[in-house]
This record gives C-alpha cells, structure tokens and sequence, in this order.
C-alpha cells in the first residue's frame, strides 16, 4: 500500500529531535505527540489538529504527512464523492450568499482559487475576495478549475502521481495567470508541485501601496493569521496598519480546529485578541472556528477587511458573530 510506504519512509528519517512535539499545540494540551508517532510509538493521533507546524521546524523528515497518513489508515477514510460530483471534498450547503452575493469578477489579470470551505459553506467570502482586488486595481476571475487541492486528509486515499495531476490540472487551467488562494494549505499544496501561486496575504502585501484606506481610522485589530500562514503574520501586520487599523499586537496560534484540545486552544486565542473590535484571519477554518465560538469576537477574513475599507462590508450579513456597536 502506497500510503504504508511512504510512512515507513519518512519514519526512517527521522532522528528523534523532539522539535515536533515541542511546537505541537495538541501536545501542549495533553493532546497528541508526534515524535512519538515519528518513532514507532502509540500516540493520540485522532488528536491531532492537521495545523503543520511540526513540519516546519522539522528539517529531516515530514511530520505533519506522517500524521495525516495515520489520521487516513486509523479513520479508513477514502475520496469524498463530493469531489467526483463537483470537485470539493465537502458538499455544496445551500448558503444564501451564494445566490444573493456574487463575486464582481472583472476581467483575468489575476485568477481566485476560493477553497473548498470557501465554496462549499462561506462563498461571500470570494465575494469579499473579489472586491479586494478590484480595489488595488488588479481584474479577476474565479480560477477555471475549481477543483479541492487535495490536501484534506481523505486525500491521503490517492495515490501521488493522482493528487499531482490535480494540483497541476488546475495550475494549468490559469493559462500562466497570477493564481490568489483564499486559504495557504491550497497554496502550499500548489507550490509542492511548482504551481505558481500568492496566498492572498502575500499578494495583498505586494500592493499595499494601492490597498484603500479607513477614512476615519480603521478599527482595532487582533491577528490571527491562521497555523498554514503563520509566516505571513508581519506582512498581515503591514497591511492592516497600511489601512489604517490600529493592531493590538497580540500572540497569535491555533484554534484547534476540530480536536478535543479545541475549546482550549480558542480560549487562549480569546484571551490573546481581548480589546479588539475584529479579529482578522486568512484561513477560512479559522473563520469558521472563530465566527462559531459561542460570545467570540467578530472575525473578518483579511480580503473582508479590505472589502470593508472600500466602504463595502455586504459579507457581514452572513456571519454569525455580528460586529458590535
């Protein structure tokens, strides 16, 4: 079995550094350890919150696709069909927005790749995405092949050269155009096969000399930038403060996602973003973690915030945390 193979491969790697569980946020709450994964061991692996950060301090081996691996075998996960039907691994809600709220795309300079949470449970978040191109002067599009990156872990199910020609089909379907993803597990799924891509942080960054600007002082803001675009959390400082807002300058980290370590991992996150009027994130999980947590703090996605120095803020009718008085 080829996912057995390539565990036992990156196992073999692995020297035991312990540098993986020292940055895991479910170790640090009793969760998973993934060294202990990486050297044989037993672990709590449905524990495991699929943030990466064990592989990007992890110079030998792949921790985080171990761990995934596992997650996929230990589940006996396979395929969605979703994907067969409409290329999203998860299924297409019936969301309002997607009728009443649609992306003002103007032209092919650029093209969006929304994500599959995007598209399936937030699409007035490639609406948001839409306008906050517009505003920086850059023409856009929905990417032509809108199909999932591959990278949920029921993915794991396909075999390399399968997941390659996804990422590579939908590389190919920008014709050589500028690609903006919504989420960084798409983009860093892209770059593995040499997609040229910018996570919209990045490409936001690289026009911020055009972003528009809060004409009374933007509001208050906690970052949180989401565990796959963690180093991109000074170019979101810059942006932000570009517009105008005033940056609280909190910790940022992990919400958890669907991990029994969750509810603590939010709670910190709550503690660290007291005092500000949004929390901005570029990860639609994080979105939705945030815009679910039961007397959270508003959250925007930052293509959201810019959308709303346009004097646009439409998408905040669809949240579920509305933005206090």
């Amino acid at each position: 079995m080829e996912i057995q193979n390539e565990i036992d491969s990156l196992l073999q790697r692995c020297i035991a550094c312990g540098k993986c569980s020292r940055i895991c946020p479910s170790m640090e709450h009793d969760g998973c350890d993934p060294m202990e994964a990486m050297t044989g061991g037993e672990t709590e692996i449905l524990e495991c919150i699929s943030c990466g950060l064990c592989s990007q301090v992890c110079r030998r081996s792949d921790p985080f696709r171990v761990m995934q691996d596992l997650i996929c075998l230990a589940r006996e996960l396979h395929v969605p069909q979703s994907f067969h039907e409409t290329g999203s691994a998860l299924e297409m809600r019936d969301c309002p927005s997607r009728t009443e709220l649609e992306p003002k795309w103007t032209g092919d300079d650029a093209y969006v790749m929304p994500g599959c949470i995007v598209r399936s449970k937030y699409p007035f978040l490639e609406y948001a995405a839409s306008v906050a191109l517009n505003a920086i002067g850059v023409r856009c599009s929905e990417i032509p092949d809108t199909r999932c990156c591959t990278h949920p872990i029921p993915f794991r199910d396909m075999n390399s050269f399968e997941r390659r020609d996804v990422r590579t089909s939908i590389g190919a379907s920008a014709g050589g155009k500028d690609i903006v993803t919504l989420c960084a597990g798409c983009s860093s799924e892209l770059q593995e096969v040499s997609v040229d891509n910018d996570h919209i942080i990045t490409f936001l960054h690289a026009h911020k000399d055009s972003l528009p600007r809060f004409e009374n002082g933007g509001p208050r803001v906690a970052l949180q930038p989401g565990c796959s675009a963690r180093m991109l959390k000074k170019e979101l400082a810059e942006i932000v403060t570009v517009m105008g807002c005033t940056n609280i300058g909190n910790d940022s980290g992990c919400c958890g996602k669907n991990a029994r370590v969750s509810e603590e991992l939010m709670e910190e996150r709550m503690d660290e973003c007291r005092g500000a009027d949004f929390i901005i994130t570029a990860c639609p999980m994080c979105f939705s973690k945030y815009d679910s947590h039961e007397d959270g703090i508003p959250v925007l996605h930052i293509a959201e915030l810019v959308a709303m120095a346009t004097g646009d803020d439409a998408t905040l009718a669809y949240h579920r945390i509305k933005p206090r008085n």
